[in-house]
């Protein structure tokens, strides 16, 4: 089965306020008696986290839906998206489920997304 994409009726970058970007963390520290910890690489790659939020309209905001429910299975399944800062194509997935607030009585929506970039 192919992947699902995120859909085009969406907003394909998300809004700047409130966008990060957490690069997996790669190192593991073990203390010492005395002096600095310990530090070496524990692997070469891992997860990176991103924080990103969309404004949607009531219509986006169905289409949103679907995609999570039926595409991604509620969060199970993976879907590619272009990376918003890079501009590469990433397999991403959704943790934990969505948050989604109105903005202006409801005519719009705020999706607040949780994601894991996968190596």
């Amino acid at each position: 089965m192919p992947i699902p994409s995120w859909p085009a009726s969406l907003p394909q970058r998300p809004l700047a306020d409130g966008f990060a970007e957490t690069p997996p963390n790669l190192l593991v520290r073990s203390a010492t008696d005395i002096g600095p910890a310990k530090v070496r690489r524990r692997t070469t790659v891992g997860v990176t986290r991103l924080k990103a939020s969309f404004r949607l309209s009531s219509a986006q905001l169905a289409a949103f839906r679907t995609f999570f429910a039926s595409d991604l299975q509620g969060g199970a399944l993976t879907f590619s998206w272009t990376h918003p800062v890079t501009g590469a194509v990433g397999v991403f997935r959704i943790v934990p489920p969505p948050s989604i607030n109105p903005i202006a009585a409801g005519i719009a929506w705020r999706v607040s997304l949780d994601l894991e970039l996968l190596p």
